[in-house]
């Protein structure tokens, strides 16, 4: 087999090891894949992103409904979820109450209009978050435990009061007390009376020389329902209980059913944010049904962290799935619906709660550093993502082992501050979801304002605002095409991990013996369960993949040739089990029939011990890219992602056999030979870079392995030409209008040239003229390399449209644009709005106008933005032509 090279690292290796050559074209012989047939998977509605959109005050009406859902559509979203929040000061009259019939009736008019759009229709289940509202009676309200913990010495005990903190007397019912002596737990919740408690030690019990008094208050109505909108204003559902969670969906069916409404094609659940509900009222009875013995008769062991907290944690958890998820979803399905579920910070096993619903949801918070070369920091204005790559798999985890073909993400929530993202800061953390599994994003998300409302209009408080109100709209739908593009792939096939993860949930509920409650919030695993964290980036880093597993699901799991498969199907090559190893029998000795069947287990083991039952990716290991490989009907397809500082480009092997390979990019289109011989296949990505790889079994009918391309031309040994200038610049859709044209020498950011450019804010236009020598043209096959661009860019040559740059590298093909002689060069480019509304708050307009918590900053802090730098905005560095 040939080796091949691509003209890039042709042309790097030419450039440092013979500078000086003065030949005008350097003609060389290429071999490619042949890939003329192969063509992009047709897109489904499902590849379109979604996003969460926001009613403020459900204030909504027939005309603007339908504005909003034509421009989102125009944009490229092909999903809306309707989540009813809080209003608009000073518009409390135009507010419609949730699921009153003009609410219903609002929604009957966005189905009609979405079907018209070709838009999917999700609703959250409920206003705000978590779950509840005004028709939740206190006792079913969640709550939670507060101990009264006393003593007494002697045989008996008269008048012996028992209460709670009188802030918490009108909310709380004593449920049970209990008296403890040596080895001894008696009941006595019969013998109080009023508050008060007299008892004496029946005959029998022995003398014991101090009593431990436990009395267990449950304290209802611990929260509401945060974010409400009008109607939804309440207390927040026992989500632990049946009979609250049936009562709580029910009146929202009696909402459909009395106005014959169609439901909706998703429900969703947002993350679990109950903090203190630590209790049911059947949390005894559920108990000792599951584990086997008394919950009340342990309560001193409870209190000081001893085994039977991780019991009480486990039946919580136990809770949450039967009684609330599996329930929410069955309820969904009686009515033709899907659900779509944040399972993060429950206090259940996350594997089995993800795996319970239709469509697992992880969650992005805040933004990842990775270092990549050229894109855009903004220092003191970002948050760091507290979801990591081990945090993105739980829910794609799920679904892979399942069968499930979805799991969406709730994507770029507080990023930086607002008014100050990038369409370049999406990629990077999308790129890592994409890579850990995630094949359908939801933006956190878009706010529902009228068309004419003054500027900016209606903002959510911790959001990228994906909305026409932001300037980084004009050219969303690039961004738009990307997503589809990758998610047209990410939702084709079956998922193709090396290896199951058995999560040690038991390790992480011996957790933090201090408080009842663990939560597997997004916030709280790298401390809750940092072992875990390093096993899943350990096997990442030596070139594997792999799902986590509960021990629910894994008793599913049997052993056919050699490979384990889910009850699901999915095959995986081994399990590794991490941690202590702690588990019930029953798994015990599931897995070692399956281990003596043949199957590969492994206990913590090293990178040597998992290279016997799987082949590493060299892309991980030698390239450091991040990768995830699905398995299709006529071979196989990665999605890769070059996430460091470095430009990558290596001849590696893949851990999969293949005669043919193409490559396709996601950002604009192209499918391109790929370029392989004995010792690999050809990798080259830029730093921020990604790709799609596919792979096949066999050779396309009438192909030949190798075949041979025609004689390529390169361009001269200039690997670049600066593009100088001089340069002219106009402003179009600016705000405030500038209407004058500036000639600038050399480029320069818009806040540096005057007063009217200082705060503009959109897009713009820039014009140059060059030449080209017949030499320097070459075969016209260069690329432009915008430099740094504040923040996209469409750019035109000649009058014809290249390419929207919206991420880094800001590098486009030219597209044999390019001519000899005179060339014109037209960029447009689109810049964020801060500076507009830096102005806006240094002039003291009043544009902070929704309820409740307004907008605030990344700390949640009430804040102005008169403070702010201008920002760079524009073209900033020089624009050059570079060899391709």
């Amino acid at each position: 087999m040939k080796h091949f090279f691509s003209l890039r690292s042709i042309s790097s290796l030419i450039n440092r090891s013979i500078p000086s050559l003065s030949l005008s074209f350097i003609i060389f012989h290429l071999s490619f894949s042949p890939a003329g047939a192969q063509s992009w998977p047709t897109p489904t509605a499902e590849a379109k992103p979604g996003t969460r959109w926001w009613w403020l005050g459900s204030a909504v009406d027939k005309e603007n409904l339908q504005w909003n859902l034509q421009e989102y559509a125009k944009h490229g979203i092909g999903a809306v979820e309707i989540t009813p929040i809080y209003g608009v000061q000073g518009n409390e009259a135009n507010n419609i109450p949730y699921l009153s019939d003009k609410w219903m009736e609002m929604l009957r008019y966005t189905q009609e209009q979405c079907r018209q759009n070709g838009i999917e229709l999700d609703m959250a289940t409920g206003t705000g978050w978590p779950f509840g509202g005004p028709w939740v009676p206190l006792e079913e309200s969640a709550c939670k435990v507060l101990f009264v913990d006393t003593a007494f010495t002697g045989n008996s005990v008269e008048g012996l009061r028992l209460e709670v903190p009188e802030r918490d007397r009108k909310y709380s019912r004593l449920q049970k007390v209990m008296v403890y002596g040596e080895d001894k737990a008696i009941d006595v919740t019969a013998a109080v009376s009023d508050g008060q408690l007299t008892w004496t030690a029946p005959q029998g019990t022995g003398d014991s020389s101090k009593w431990r008094v436990i009395a267990v208050f449950v304290r209802y109505g611990v929260m509401k329902v945060k974010r409400a909108a009008p109607g939804g204003e309440g207390l927040v559902i026992d989500h632990f209980d049946r009979r609250a969670v049936a009562n709580y969906l029910h009146h929202i069916e009696q909402a459909f059913e009395r106005t014959k409404t169609p439901y909706p094609h998703t429900f969703f659940n947002d993350s679990y944010e109950v903090s203190d509900a630590t209790w049911t009222p059947t949390l005894f009875e559920e108990f000792e049904k599951r584990r086997g013995y008394k919950l009340e008769e342990h309560l001193p062991e409870l209190l000081a962290g001893q085994s039977t907290l991780v019991d009480y944690r486990e039946t919580l958890g136990d809770l949450l799935l039967e009684n609330f998820t599996e329930q929410w979803t069955a309820w969904a399905h009686r009515h033709g619906a899907i659900t779509r579920n944040q399972a993060h910070g429950s206090p259940a096993n996350l594997i089995d709660c993800y795996a319970a619903v239709d469509i697992p949801e992880i969650e992005g918070f805040g933004l990842s550093e990775f270092g990549i070369k050229g894109l855009r920091t903004d220092p003191g204005k970002t948050r760091k993502n507290d979801s990591d790559y081990s945090m993105f798999k739980y829910a794609p985890s799920a679904a892979h082992v399942c069968g499930k073909p979805y799991t969406s993400s709730e994507t770029f929530t507080w990023l930086t501050e607002h008014f100050r993202t990038s369409l370049s800061q999406l990629k990077p953390d999308l790129d890592l979801m994409f890579c850990a599994g995630v094949n359908r994003m939801f933006f956190h998300g878009t706010c529902y304002s009228p068309r004419n409302d003054e500027w900016p209009g209606w903002k959510f408080y911790a959001s990228i605002d994906m909305s026409p109100t932001n300037t980084i709209w004009r050219d969303a739908p690039y961004f738009m095409q990307y997503v589809e593009r990758c998610q047209s792939f990410l939702q084709w096939g079956q998922p193709d991990n090396d290896f199951l993860v058995l999560l040690p949930v038991r390790d992480m509920w011996k957790k933090n013996p201090g408080r009842l409650l663990m939560q597997f919030s997004i916030h709280a695993m790298g401390s809750l369960a940092p072992e875990f964290i390093k096993t899943i980036l350990d096997i990442d880093r030596a070139g594997f993949d792999c799902d986590y597993i509960s021990e629910q699901l894994l008793m599913g799991v049997s052993l056919h040739d050699g490979m384990l498969v889910t009850k699901a199907g999915t095959r995986y090559k081994g399990l590794i089990i991490p941690g202590s190893g702690n588990m019930p029998e029953k798994v015990k000795q599931h897995i070692d029939q399956l281990k003596a069947q043949g199957a590969h287990i492994f206990r913590n083991a090293s990178t040597i011990e998992l290279q016997k039952a799987a082949r590493p990716e060299s892309v991980k290991t030698k390239c450091g890219l991040k990768a995830i490989r699905r398995k299709n009907p006529t071979g196989y397809h990665y999605f890769m992602a070059n996430l460091t500082p470095d430009d990558i480009e290596s001849m590696v092997p893949l851990a999969v056999d293949f005669k043919d390979a193409v490559w396709f990019n996601p950002l604009n289109g192209d499918i391109i030979p790929a370029q392989f011989g004995a010792d690999g296949i050809l990798v080259s990505l830029r730093s921020g870079e990604s790709m799609i790889l596919q792979t096949f079994d066999s050779l396309p009918a009438g192909a030949e392995k190798g075949a041979t391309a025609a004689d390529a031309l390169r361009p001269t040994l200039r690997s670049e030409l600066p593009l100088n200038g001089p340069w002219t610049l106009t402003f179009t859709g600016e705000t405030p209008k500038v209407g004058k044209t500036y000639n600038l020498g050399k480029l320069q950011s818009w806040e540096t040239i005057d007063e009217q450019t200082r705060t503009v804010m959109g897009t713009g236009v820039y014009t140059t003229r060059f030449r080209l020598t017949k030499k320097n043209l070459g075969d016209g096959r260069w690329k432009i390399d915008l430099g740094d661009v504040r923040e996209s860019a469409r750019v035109y040559i000649n009058g014809q449209f290249i390419g929207c740059a919206w991420s880094v590298p800001f590098i486009l093909d030219t597209k044999n644009t390019l001519k000899e002689g005179d060339n014109e060069l037209r960029i447009e480019v689109t810049n964020l709005p801060a500076n507009r509304i830096a102005d806006l708050d240094r002039r003291a307009v009043p544009w902070r106008k929704m309820e409740e918590i307004n907008v605030v900053d990344i700390n949640y802090k009430r804040t102005l933005y008169d403070q702010w730098q201008p920002m760079p905005s524009g073209l900033n560095s020089q624009v050059r032509l570079i060899a391709p």
